[in-house]
């Protein structure tokens, strides 16, 4: 698999590669691993990208590391037996979706995203 993310890295142009991001996002709610993909894959294609392309390259790396602290928070309030951390899990799910939604929409609009480290929706 490590050839063909780098193959994705190298030839794919950069709007495709974002959406491959939000989907991998989107994905990534329920099988976490894919997020690692997708921030790598941001991580990598950033610096070459056009200004308005890194907005979204941005928003979704900041949007990887907002999700570790959900995700920490949520296996820790579920590994000391406190159900809360099932709250949080849909919580985190829903701001995932959402953001994600709202990056392609803008994406798809050609628009940069206005606050790339927003730790809401841009």
């Amino acid at each position: 698999y490590g050839k063909q993310l780098m193959a994705l890295i190298e030839t794919g142009d950069d709007i495709s590669s974002i959406k491959l991001i939000y989907i991998f996002n989107l994905v990534g709610s329920l099988i976490y691993p894919i997020l690692l993909i997708g921030a790598y894959v941001a991580y990598e294609k950033k610096p070459a990208a056009a200004e308005w392309l890194q907005s979204h390259y941005q928003f979704q790396l900041n949007g990887f590391f907002i999700t570790l602290l959900w995700l920490v928070t949520s296996w820790g309030l579920l590994w000391t037996g406190n159900l809360y951390g099932l709250a949080v899990m849909v919580v985190w799910i829903v701001w995932n979706i959402s953001r994600s939604v709202k990056g392609w929409k803008t994406l798809k609009a050609q628009k940069a995203i206005p606050n790339p480290r927003s730790w809401f929706f841009g």
